[in-house]
């Protein structure tokens, strides 16, 4: 027996196959518009490959009328450290300036801060007893900008040197926070002559007073700048520090809450660093503190 049609079963049926013919059409579509564009990118890199193993000369390379000044200035740099005859660009031309700004025009007077490390820089670096050639290290002392005024600095110290003004030479002492500081300060202070002759900034201060305390007092704000003393002589680098003593029964300490008591004129080592009214020292490898004001120094 024939089946009766259902319209709209009928109708949802041509609907879901016209439906499908179209997303079939248009995925088709997409699918050939990817592959031309497949096709030709590999197209496009097939005839650059064969462009390019065409010829294996290279092209000679084409004059230009005008080279902008940052390409020249890279070529024509060469600084880096370490620093020596032959070096240009900016690194050497800080170093020019900071020699100048220390010592003075007359120290580079022919070519001054060019940014040419030649035989004037030389010169001037054997003249004043530096490396000949400049590491990175001995580059930022001389380059870095002290945080005082030297020259100001230099005169009040001269002058209260002469009058044996203890509390104004410790002042400003004071007043000098680093090695760099002493440098710049040292090296105008020599400009002076103190007891008929130019000195450095630590003979000229230590031989104008006698006192034991008050030449301690110079030589701990030498320390705490950094300087190094060995028994004999004073050092910008070096690794021997003072040696501490006990000059009353105190506590020494390896730990917050690792502690022993030790007599008076008992050595404890060599001092490393003092803050906070305390003095941290080195003994046998091990580090120690104890309270600045029970120590003196050797």
């Amino acid at each position: 027996m024939a089946q009766k049609s259902n319209p709209e079963k009928d109708g949802a049926g041509k609907k879901k196959k016209y439906l499908l013919i179209g997303l079939g059409v248009a995925a088709t579509g997409l699918l050939s518009y990817f592959g031309w564009e497949y096709y030709q990118k590999r197209k496009k890199k097939k005839e650059d490959e064969e462009e390019d193993s065409s010829s294996n000369v290279p092209l000679p390379p084409q004059k230009s009328a005008f080279v902008p000044s940052f390409f020249t200035q890279q070529q024509n740099r060469n600084d880096d450290f370490p620093l020596k005859k032959g070096s240009k660009g900016a690194k050497v031309k800080a170093l020019q300036n900071a020699l100048v700004a220390k010592y003075g025009k007359e120290i580079l007077p022919r070519f001054g801060a060019d940014g040419d490390f030649g035989n004037e820089l030389l010169s001037a670096l054997k003249k004043l007893n530096l490396p000949e050639t400049i590491d990175a290290n001995t580059y930022n002392v001389l380059v870095q900008t002290p945080s005082v005024n030297a020259s100001e600095l230099a005169k009040q110290l001269y002058k209260d040197a002469v009058n044996k003004n203890i509390s104004g030479v410790v002042s400003s002492l004071k007043k000098m926070n680093s090695k760099e500081d002493y440098s710049a300060v040292s090296n105008e202070f020599k400009k002076f002559t103190l007891r008929g002759v130019s000195q450095t900034l630590v003979n000229g201060l230590l031989g104008s007073f006698s006192d034991e305390k008050q030449k301690q007092q110079i030589r701990l704000e030498f320390t705490r700048m950094g300087l190094k003393y060995d028994g004999s002589k004073w050092s910008l680098s070096g690794t021997d520090g003072f040696t501490v003593i006990t000059k009353e029964p105190t506590t020494v300490w390896h730990t917050p809450s690792e502690g022993a008591k030790v007599p008076d004129k008992m050595i404890l080592g060599t001092e490393i660093a003092i803050k906070n009214g305390f003095t941290l020292f080195e003994n046998n490898g091990k580090k120690f503190i104890v309270k600045t004001s029970t120590i003196k120094y050797l």
